[in-house]
């Protein structure tokens, strides 16, 4: 089993109401190479505990030659939304040169915005052992060999 340590990317929050000076958030964030066959598209995804599922801006399913109106889809909420569609299709990931694996991978325009993707629960934390050390801004991800494969969603 290898474990890989992560730094924290920091990102700068613009001043609101709540923090007049604005802020910087350190976040855990991957370097990934999202694949469907030849087609392949490079983006950070940050890693998101609180996420059901890896989920990624919709934009990236269309470079990837992915149609979103033959794709499954479920409605799904986030902060302050509720029932934007998200569409689902098989990929392969690359995790920084490290792992690769296939993905049931979820798509919408809710992270266009964004240009990152989310690793969730289902597809992530239920294949890798993940710790975080926020105290020293760094994160463990730890690669079992041989992989599992997830369980089936319930």
């Amino acid at each position: 089993m290898a474990v890989h340590p992560l730094r924290y990317t920091y990102f700068q929050i613009p001043a609101s109401s709540a923090f007049p000076n604005g802020r910087i958030a350190p976040r855990p964030v991957l370097s990934l190479s999202l694949a469907k066959g030849p087609k392949r598209v490079s983006c950070y995804a940050i890693i998101d505990s609180g996420a059901d599922y890896c989920v990624f801006p919709l934009s990236f399913m269309q470079s990837l030659g992915l149609d979103p109106l033959i794709a499954p889809i479920e409605l799904t909420a986030g902060v302050g939304r509720r029932g934007l569609p998200t569409y689902f299709a098989d990929i392969v990931v690359n995790m920084q040169n490290a792992v690769e694996f296939p993905l049931y991978a979820g798509f919408t325009s809710g992270l266009d915005h964004v240009g990152r993707g989310l690793l969730g629960q289902i597809g992530f934390f239920d294949r890798f052992n993940v710790g975080f050390r926020l105290c020293d801004k760094t994160c463990y991800i730890e690669i079992p060999d041989p992989l599992p494969v997830p369980p089936a969603a319930v």
